[in-house]
């Protein structure tokens, strides 16, 4: 009967699975460590467990604690995740925020943000047409850096038109603020 049965059999699933894969040797050192014994191979473990029920409940113990561990890092990563979504979301709403004010302030939209916008839109078309109509239009297939170029033109295009157009509720509710206050605030040009 080979170790991992044994251990399986032992109520021990964790470990068995950890002796697969070339990690017996370090496994062996950390199950030293735990019980306080000495062996030298698999043979004498599995000789040694077989006769020490005691050193079973102290690995199954180990074991345990071992799950609790990883469950608790599940747990953290998955805190993690979400105060990231929670700072991107932020972030998004305060350029959303920003836009507002600026648009408050100074009675028109930010004219950067537009200019940008229309660079995307054009730079994206025409890229389009050389790649479609233009002398090189059998090369452009081959060429790395203008596919590249091109794959970056295509996630500015999509973000504009999230932007302009919306992508979300959120969006939704951003057109409707900002349409809000310009009837408030009197005329804001667009």
């Amino acid at each position: 009967m080979s170790l991992k049965s044994v251990l399986f059999e032992k109520g021990l699933p964790l470990l068995a699975n950890v002796f697969t894969g070339g990690t017996a040797k370090p496994v062996f050192e950390l199950i030293k460590s735990v019980t306080g014994l000495h062996f030298n191979d698999e043979e004498h473990f599995q000789q040694v467990i077989s006769q020490r029920p005691d050193l079973i409940v102290k690995l199954k113990e180990f074991e345990t604690n071992q799950k609790i561990e990883l469950e608790k890092l599940a747990l953290q990563a998955t805190i993690i995740e979400l105060e990231e979504s929670k700072a991107y979301l932020m972030d998004k709403q305060n350029a959303r925020l920003r836009e507002t004010e600026f648009a408050k302030a100074t009675g028109q939209r930010d004219w950067l943000m537009m200019a940008l916008a229309i660079v995307v839109v054009i730079g994206f078309f025409g890229l389009i047409s050389v790649m479609i109509i233009g002398d090189n239009a059998q090369k452009t297939s081959s060429n790395g850096p203008i596919n590249q170029l091109f794959g970056a033109l295509v996630a500015g295009f999509s973000m504009v038109l999230s932007y302009f157009f919306g992508s979300s509720k959120s969006s939704a509710d951003k057109d409707k603020t900002i349409a809000k206050q310009s009837q408030s605030s009197g005329h804001v040009q667009f």
